[in-house]
């Protein structure tokens, strides 16, 4: 494999007055990719291997053809498309987001119900957000305007309006994600979350975000001891989101934080608390194949076919 290089101090354990050990940065000669946001921060206690891109499709993605790297974390349906249709050389082995988008309330809805003629924001129109945003309200004969990614809902949220072209359209409503959500003005308000509303209208099943792939040249004793820990970690997180902050800060200061991850430590607290806003979680892949099945190929419409060497 070719060496993917980071240059990081180590740091030592930190012994707590009563004798537990606190987070601190694991050791690791796993190399690992991830886009930036909440896959990035699953990775949290892996950062010592970790090289994050702002870019999956044109700066991840394209990875799944070489061998740099032990471990991608990949949109779900990004990296399933490469393992079937491109034969890379890598398993589905786990979940680790299950959707942090939002429907969001700008205030200017007289009625304050999303309905025909309300006037939307969504973004990534032909990815993951746009088509749970299109499973979720496309009945609703909704005026929808889109964006290309998340950071430029940003405004949106705060002004409750968007310029396109000459015209400033008023919104009623943005359809966005944590931790961009946790910063929201006091008018805007969180009215649904798409995963509630997802496993509400599915019987329970959950939006299949973001997922890690493993190579298949990595030894089966390395790719079992990170899938362990990595189950911790996340369990750990959810639990108690000071586990995903105190790890942060071990890392580097905000500065450092955000050019890794592409979110700080307070940010990631505030989305956290939000009764987990990141999508945090952890589900082997290959005990939920039919899970993964339906949110690709029933609501995607990926028409791949996900058979049982596609999981690890």
């Amino acid at each position: 494999m070719k060496k993917a290089l980071l240059f990081i101090p180590i740091i030592s354990l930190l012994a707590s007055c009563g004798g537990e050990p606190n987070p601190s940065l694991r050791q690791t000669d796993l190399k690992i990719l991830s886009p930036t946001g909440a896959p990035a921060v699953s990775m949290y206690n892996f950062v010592n291997g970790l090289r994050t891109v702002i870019n999956p499709k044109t700066e991840l993605l394209p990875e799944f053809k070489k061998d740099n790297f032990d471990i991608i974390v990949a949109p779900a349906k990004g990296g399933l498309t490469q393992i079937v249709k491109q034969n890379a050389a890598y398993q589905m082995a786990a979940v680790v987001t299950f959707g942090n988008f939002a429907l969001v309330s700008t205030g200017k809805d007289d009625d304050n119900t999303l309905d025909a003629g309300d006037n939307v924001l969504i973004f990534q129109k032909e990815d993951i957000p746009g088509s749970v945003f299109e499973y979720l309200y496309g009945d609703l004969e909704l005026n929808v305007y889109d964006v290309a990614d998340v950071s430029a809902t940003v405004g949106p949220l705060n002004t409750g309006s968007i310029t396109i072209g000459s015209d400033t359209i008023e919104l009623d409503y943005v359809f966005s994600a944590y931790p961009v959500i946790s910063n929201l003005k006091k008018t805007s308000q969180v009215v649904e979350k798409a995963s509630d509303a997802f496993a509400k209208k599915t019987g329970g099943k959950r939006i299949i975000q973001a997922a890690v792939f493993i190579n298949k040249n990595l030894s089966k004793e390395k790719a079992d001891s990170f899938l362990s820990l990595l189950e911790q970690d996340m369990s750990s997180a959810v639990n108690d989101p000071n586990n995903i902050v105190s790890a942060f800060n071990l890392f580097g200061g905000e500065s450092e934080q955000k050019n890794m991850f592409g979110v700080a430590a307070n940010a990631v607290y505030d989305a956290m608390r939000d009764r987990n806003g990141l999508g945090l979680g952890y589900q082997r892949a290959k005990d939920a194949k039919e899970e993964i099945n339906y949110f690709i190929n029933d609501i995607l419409k990926s028409n791949l076919e996900l058979n049982e060497e596609v999981y690890y």
